[in-house]
């Protein structure tokens, strides 16, 4: 469990601030989070970035989606999370797999509780710092 950043993800939910989502982004490159994805679809590569998981996708702006991932799975509703089977992803791992779909507007941390945006630029930042770490 990621407590450190959940806990910094419900402090930001309650009180937002620059200081506390730097804080939150600091973090994210050596956590890890839990992916919400379809059970019946097929395999997830993230080391290239290819998508045979579907992960659930929530509508954005401009026909973009926006990809739904929890800091741990108390946040996520149990009517949510029984449609849905979670892959524990480190978080530049699953930037590298959203950026595969050309749909890609963002991430949501936490997107019932903390409701912490993550733009596609700031993903593609993940994905390549994971790739430096490599």
């Amino acid at each position: 469990m990621n407590s450190s950043l959940t806990q910094q993800l419900r402090l930001f939910a309650r009180k937002p601030s620059q200081t506390l989502a730097a804080e939150i982004f600091a973090q994210l490159s050596q956590s890890a989070v839990y992916v919400p994805v379809h059970p019946e679809s097929g395999g997830i590569s993230p080391k290239n970035g290819a998508m045979g998981l579907k992960p659930d996708a929530i509508p954005g702006p401009e026909g973009k989606v926006i990809f739904p991932a929890f800091s741990d799975t108390t946040g996520v509703p149990n009517d949510y999370g029984a449609r849905f089977s979670f892959l524990r992803l480190t978080f530049p791992e699953f930037a590298g797999a959203v950026l595969s779909d050309p749909r890609l507007g963002g991430v949501v941390l936490d997107p019932f509780t903390a409701k912490f945006m993550i733009p596609e630029e700031v993903c593609r930042t993940f994905f390549a710092i994971g790739r430096e770490e490599q």
